[in-house]
């Protein structure tokens, strides 16, 4: 693995280029790195640019102040990425992963024109719609040119964050304890570093196991230690939770897909039993502390947020008001929040949808994604798994409900993956 990254130093030089020039050139960053990615496309470094976009959406959701520039030079290389996929002219050029979300895209931009936050609702819409474009793109390019290389530098690069995380926990734990308790890594806070873990645990599976050879099996294990390790000491519930149905079913689906059906439907049946009993099979275990359940007693402020989420659903059921209503409430009743204990969002991805485009706008969504996931099912059935543990992670959290952040991005990626037939081809 580290000859890997000594081999391609250039692409990491690159990618450390892009962080530095954010960190130490202040306004600068917003010309050079959009300029350079100018020229990497020139010269068809594709790879990078894909690993590039996922690397600044990693530290965008960083809470230190080194990586703010992140957060806002992101839409801007995401607004550059569209354009040169408007502007280029290759046979990889497909609108089959956006299809699907035509319906849901119309319902919100009709929903935009009663937003109390225009131009913000405005970009998310756009920003959604081009990832949705230039993400497959990307990956249907590079599975024809250099497919092999992009795989191990997928796992190399999410690898890479997580190490960094575990290495700063022992040599500088202030920058990646949360609030001085829980371990974030390079994310912006526990929850997320989990949301992460369980993605690229899907993302990496898939890759070994249809790829077996790309690395050897003492690296393997490396890369699920550093997983694990992740996961473990962020203690995102979520996150364990979701990587652990995940899990299951792949190891399920490899088997027997209707066995996979049938098991995995049950546990989401008996999912309301386990969650209301939740608290004495934990405690049962003697592990109260590692799942913190003095904060699931008290609901976390998720109860609170998803109660209020519910109420102004009530007031615009069909249709919602544009993308970043929910966190223009959010934002408008922080002072309501803040005196029940809670921060953050809904912890709903489905919720904050139909918060943002309604019910008509969140079946849409939902089905944009079903149908993608169904066109890589066609290819492999494993894609399943992803969808079981997906399931989990999206209804405590609204990652899904978002477009530039570490994680959709993975989700776009592994479905790609799975639903281009090049991915599976036999190469000498």
């Amino acid at each position: 693995m580290i000859q890997q990254l000594l081999k391609e130093k250039k692409l990491y030089w690159t990618l450390l280029f892009w962080v530095a020039v954010g960190i130490f050139t202040g306004p600068l960053v917003y010309v050079v790195v959009p300029l350079h990615l100018l020229m990497l496309h020139k010269k068809g470094e594709w790879l990078i640019v894909l690993l590039g976009l996922w690397l600044i959406f990693t530290l965008s959701d960083s809470r230190q102040g080194m990586f703010r520039f992140a957060q806002s030079v992101k839409p801007i290389l995401m607004a550059l990425a569209g354009v040169l996929y408007f502007t280029g002219n290759d046979a990889h050029k497909q609108h089959g992963f956006l299809t699907p979300f035509i319906p849901f895209f119309i319902i919100a931009g009709w929903a935009w024109f009663d937003s109390p936050v225009a131009m913000d609702s405005l970009q998310k819409t756009v920003s959604y719609s081009l990832l949705l474009l230039v993400i497959p793109w990307l990956v249907s390019n590079l599975l024809e040119q250099d497919r092999d290389s992009m795989l191990r530098h997928l796992i190399l690069l999410g690898a890479l964050v997580l190490v960094i995380g575990i290495v700063l926990h022992f040599a500088y734990p202030g920058f990646v304890i949360f609030k001085g308790e829980r371990f974030s890594g390079l994310l912006g806070n526990p929850n997320g570093l989990g949301i992460y873990s369980f993605m690229f645990l899907c993302l990496t599976t898939l890759i070994f196991t249809y790829h077996p050879t790309l690395f050897q099996r003492g690296e393997k294990i490396v890369v699920y230690v550093i997983i694990a390790l992740s996961l473990i000491w962020c203690g995102s519930r979520g996150g364990i939770f979701s990587s652990a149905l995940f899990l299951a079913g792949w190891f399920l689906f490899r088997h027997n897909v209707t066995l996979g059906f049938v098991v995995m439907t049950l546990v989401f049946a008996s999912y309301q039993l386990v969650t209301a009993n939740f608290v004495e099979i934990v405690t049962s275990m003697g592990l109260q502390d590692y799942f913190r359940l003095d904060t699931l007693e008290t609901g976390s402020g998720r109860l609170v947020a998803r109660e209020f989420a519910w109420k102004h659903i009530e007031t615009q059921y069909w249709m919602g008001k544009g993308f970043g209503y929910t966190e223009y409430l959010m934002h408008k009743f922080k002072d309501y929040f803040l005196n029940k204990g809670h921060q953050g969002n809904v912890h709903n991805s489905y919720l904050t949808i139909w918060l943002d485009t309604g019910l008509l706008g969140l079946i849409a969504f939902c089905w944009g994604w079903l149908r993608n996931f169904m066109r890589a099912a066609a290819f492999s059935p494993l894609v399943w798994a992803v969808l079981f543990g997906l399931l989990l992670t999206t209804t405590v959290e609204s990652w899904l409900a978002a477009s530039l952040n570490p994680f959709t991005i993975q989700l776009v990626i592994v479905l790609s993956l799975l639903g281009n037939g090049r991915f599976y081809e036999r190469r000498g």
